[in-house]
C-alpha cells in the first residue's frame, strides 16, 4: 500500500522551526499586553497597549465641569445597564472614592449587592472624566470567577 502523505523525507528541515519560533512570537506579544493590562489596572489611569490597538481614547484635555455626584449616578447607570435585575443595591464608597486633579479624573467605588450573593464583598470601579462624563475605565471586582474577577 503506497502513503500519499508526504514523508519525513521530503518536508523542508526548517519548515517546523518556523512554526515554533512564530507560536514563541505570538505567545510572547499576548502574554506582554496581558501583563501590561493587569498593571494597568492598579493605581492610577493610563493609556494601555490594548486601548491603543483598540483606538480607546486618551484622558480628554480641557475644563473638568463633572460633580462626584454626578460621575456616581454615571458609575451607577452602567452597573445597572450591565447587572439588570441582578443588582438589588448599590452605595457610594466616600472613603474609597478619589479625585485626580492632574488627570481631571474621578474614581468611583460603589459597594453592590446582589440578587443571591448578598454576603459577598462586590463592588464596581469607574473612572469617569470630569471633563466630558465619559467612563474612561470600568471594572466589576469579585463578580466573576477567580481567573476574571
Amino acid at each position: 500500500m503506497v502513503s500519499r502523505s508526504k514523508s519525513k523525507k521530503n518536508q523542508k528541515p526548517w519548515s517546523g522551526l518556523l512554526g515554533g519560533f512564530v507560536v514563541i512570537v505570538v505567545f510572547a506579544a499576548v502574554m506582554g499586553i496581558a501583563l501590561e493590562e493587569m498593571a494597568a489596572g492598579e493605581g492610577e489611569y493610563r493609556r494601555t497597549v490594548w486601548d491603543r490597538l483598540t483606538g480607546k481614547p486618551a484622558v480628554p484635555v480641557g475644563r473638568a465641569q463633572v460633580s462626584v455626584q454626578l460621575a456616581v449616578e454615571l458609575c451607577r447607570q452602567r452597573v445597572a445597564r450591565q447587572l439588570g435585575r441582578e443588582l438589588l443595591q448599590s452605595s457610594f464608597d466616600q472613603r474609597s472614592s478619589r479625585y485626580n486633579t492632574e488627570l481631571q479624573v474621578h474614581t468611583v467605588f460603589l459597594d453592590l449587592t446582589l440578587e443571591g450573593r448578598e454576603r459577598d464583598d462586590i463592588y464596581a470601579r469607574c473612572d469617569v472624566s470630569a471633563v466630558n462624563r465619559l467612563i474612561l475605565e470600568y471594572r466589576l471586582q469579585n463578580y466573576g470567577n477567580m481567573f476574571w474577577g
